[in-house]
């Protein structure tokens, strides 16, 4: 009668969830397995047209055979402006107003600032080269207080659309592309070899002007 006794009181005890000696039976869980669905790819990250302009014409990238006013790659500089012994053209120029948006296409980190052509009005633009993934690009003809005005310097950071520059009375970008380590722009006579720093922009202008953002005024 002491054993059924117990047995009562212990039954008694695991329903009412009050007795301390009562345990509850344990059992090993069992794991769940799920399968793993892999991630879809990131998208690729945004490029932007490095001009805000109104100019119709914005997207016209001049190349041989049809060079718009000596405005593209490798065209022969002429003698008359001071400024530009006899020298083969480094890059293309995108049309634009004087005081423009300059945009970074994509990432990248300020390398370069320095004095780089004087406009017909006596103004001195600047180049502004910006280390991009796999190559340097020169940002050239900007007004001198670009950097300073947007909080820059060299060695800062920018990103994909972020303003960089204005446009100087030149009235267009000149825009250039290197070798990654590049930290100046490269000239060349105009009977030498292109150096083998220097890449044609030209492919690159077009894929931005097909895919990128442009950025409204």
């Amino acid at each position: 009668m002491a054993v059924l006794r117990y047995s009562i009181l212990a039954m008694m005890c695991v329903a009412a969830a009050g007795c301390a000696r009562a345990v509850a039976p344990t059992q090993t869980p069992i794991a769940r397995v799920e399968a793993v669905m892999p991630l879809p790819p990131a998208p690729a990250p945004a490029l932007y047209w490095p001009v805000v302009t109104t100019r119709a014409d914005w997207n016209t990238i001049s190349s041989h055979p049809d060079c718009v006013r000596l405005r593209c790659f490798e065209a022969p500089r002429p003698v008359s402006q001071l400024d530009n012994p006899r020298r083969r053209h480094a890059g293309v120029d995108l049309f634009a107003n004087a005081g423009d948006r300059v945009i970074a296409v994509e990432d990248g980190v300020i390398v370069g600032f320095y004095p780089f052509l004087r406009a017909r009005t006596g103004e001195m633009s600047y180049a502004l080269l910006i280390a991009h993934e796999g190559y340097v690009a020169n940002y050239a003809e900007v007004r001198e207080d670009s950097l300073r005005a947007r909080g820059l310097e060299i060695g800062s950071r920018v990103r994909a659309g972020q303003e960089i520059g204005a446009v100087s009375d030149t009235s267009m970008l000149h825009y250039e592309t290197y070798q990654p380590g590049t930290t100046r722009n490269t000239s060349w006579a105009y009977t030498e070899t292109r150096p083998a720093s220097v890449i044609d922009p030209t492919p690159r202008l077009a894929d931005l002007a097909r895919r990128a953002v442009r950025m409204q005024p």
